[in-house]
């Protein structure tokens, strides 16, 4: 019969209709299922990054772009790991050298007490005798802060605190000498260095410490600070050069605090400054020559040189030659962290 399909043309008929349908409903739900991830990484990247991101992860290419920005900020990150270290590097290294790690002046209280005795000896040879203008000059009872270890010997608990302590107060002694030295003064003024007052360590620290490092471990902190108070005399320009000092160490000190007080508050009055200069000695005799001398600034100055035994009228009129100085200045120490482990910080 004409147009009737014959038995091999109705099975192809068939199989042909049944894989539409089989590709229909594969089409179909490959589809859906690929809008469902879609959505599901959208969703994730808006919760647990940005919504850039979900931009980036479902165009062409985005995901190896993501990876290559990745590598990125896994570089920079090195590099601002390595740069971090070559700044904390001398701090470490600052606070080895401060502590005496791994040397016997900084375990046992003999070689601690000999260790003191010969600093303080050394700075003293270094420092000026009452009168002298050009050296700094050590108080009487000046000993580093150390004074009660003069006739006595610390615990052997204490000697690896008080080992960083004396090295820190030897440092900022040594800071001061080296200023006075090298400064050019207008006029030569006494530098006098009056005290140094440490972080102090008592027993019931150490038994606090010894207790926290049992538990801890000795180098689980990952930094350190510690106060020390000065009191000192001297003129702007040696001052100046202390702080430069402190701060540009390779050690890491910290200036948190700064009084100065002038010598002279207020100005002086004539006749007061005529009684220093009554004698005729000095160019400008009574209260009308020294007037003329003080508005003649640097003349004023090398004028006085003529007479020492007089009182230079630049220290009757600037008032700013000695200046009284208290300063606050913390040592931070960075400790190397224990292998395996995070570091822990302080408490400050």
């Amino acid at each position: 019969m004409k147009g009737k399909l014959n038995q091999p043309q109705l099975v192809l008929v068939a199989t042909g209709g049944g894989c539409l349908l089989v590709a229909i409903a594969a089409g179909y739900f490959g589809w859906s299922s690929l809008g469902e991830v879609q959505g599901q990484a959208q969703a994730l990247a808006e919760r647990k990054v940005k919504p850039e991101l979900a931009a980036i992860l479902t165009r062409p290419g985005g995901a190896g772009a993501a990876r290559k920005e990745a590598g990125e900020i896994a570089k920079l990150e090195e590099e601002l790991a390595e740069g971090e270290e070559r700044l904390v590097g001398s701090w470490r290294e600052g606070y080895v050298q401060a502590s005496g790690e791994g040397q016997g002046w900084s375990q046992d209280p003999n070689q601690w007490k000999d260790r003191l005795i010969a600093s303080y000896d050394r700075l003293k040879k270094q420092s000026g005798k009452k009168g002298d203008n050009s050296r700094v000059i050590l108080a009487d009872d000046f000993y580093l802060g150390l004074q009660e270890y003069k006739q006595q010997n610390p615990s052997a608990g204490k000697v690896p605190e008080l080992a960083r302590q004396l090295s820190v107060a030897e440092k900022l002694v040594e800071f001061l000498l080296d200023s006075k030295k090298s400064a050019k003064e207008a006029y030569p003024t006494q530098c006098l260095m009056q005290s140094i007052v440490g972080p102090g360590v008592s027993e019931a620290d150490v038994a606090k410490v010894v207790s926290e490092k049992s538990k801890q471990g000795v180098n689980s902190v990952s930094y350190i600070r510690e106060g020390y108070t000065l009191q000192f005399e001297c003129s702007p320009e040696v001052l100046y050069g202390f702080i430069d000092r402190v701060v540009a160490d390779p050690w890491l000190f910290v200036v948190v605090n700064l009084n100065i007080e002038n010598d002279m508050k207020e100005f002086p009055k004539r006749s007061e400054i005529a009684k220093k200069f009554s004698d005729g000695k000095s160019s400008g005799v009574g209260s009308a020559g020294a007037t003329g001398k003080a508005e003649s600034g640097a003349d004023g100055a090398v004028g006085t040189a003529d007479a020492p035994n007089q009182t230079p009228l630049l220290m009757v009129l600037a008032g700013k030659e000695r200046l009284k100085v208290v300063v606050r200045i913390e040592f931070v120490g960075w400790r190397a962290a224990q292998a395996g482990k995070p570091p822990v910080k302080a408490k400050t």
